[in-house]
């Protein structure tokens, strides 16, 4: 029997640990390490599409946790089913989930998928609302703007100097193209 656990990047120090403690006889060599989130569609998580691709009968799919193989319940539905169809099983180690127990460990797991998925979205509308009170504050978000007022004064003044071309008064501001005509427009 192989032994094939698949986790993610985060913390994947501290769950690797966890697997190689749990199971004893684990080859470090067998850990398949994502290094996206369980939220992406399997096919989009290479290392975990080679693991379901390379699934025989009688091998088990060790994981520190169930919200590492996926978040949306479709996806982690359809990589249940991929690893049942091949004759494999899969464990889940914080939450004593072993899929070869029966129809009730399946049922369990299609819930914990909907309750990570629901803290999810849990998760978007708090950062969403966030964003909100801070927009509401007058706080501004994002990449701090290139054309500030003194941008705007200095290309001002140089483009009236008829020495300088457009190219060498972008380098001495350290500014693009398109920033020197934004400024040139946004002058009162």
């Amino acid at each position: 029997m192989r032994t094939l656990p698949v986790d993610q990047h985060k913390g994947f120090d501290v769950q690797v640990q966890s697997l190689l403690n749990h199971y004893s006889l684990l080859d470090r060599r067998d850990i398949f390490v994502d290094e996206v989130s369980g939220g992406m569609h399997h096919t989009k998580r290479p290392k975990l599409y080679h693991l379901l691709g390379q699934l025989e009968a009688g091998d088990t799919v060790h994981i520190h946790c169930i919200d590492q193989l996926g978040r949306s319940t479709s996806d982690l539905l359809n990589i249940l089913e991929r690893i049942k169809s091949c004759g494999a099983r899969l464990v889940s180690v914080i939450d004593d989930i072993d899929t070869g127990t029966g129809e009730m460990a399946d049922a369990l797991l299609g819930l914990l998928s909907i309750m990570a998925r629901y803290e999810r979205s849990m998760i978007s509308e708090r950062t969403k609302s966030s964003l909100r009170v801070l927009r509401d504050r007058g706080v501004e978000l994002g990449r701090p703007r290139k054309v500030t007022p003194l941008v705007i004064e200095q290309v001002q003044a140089l483009h009236g100097a008829a020495q300088l071309s457009i190219k060498e008064i972008c380098s001495t501001l350290s500014i693009s193209r398109s920033s020197y005509y934004r400024a040139l427009k946004l002058r009162s």
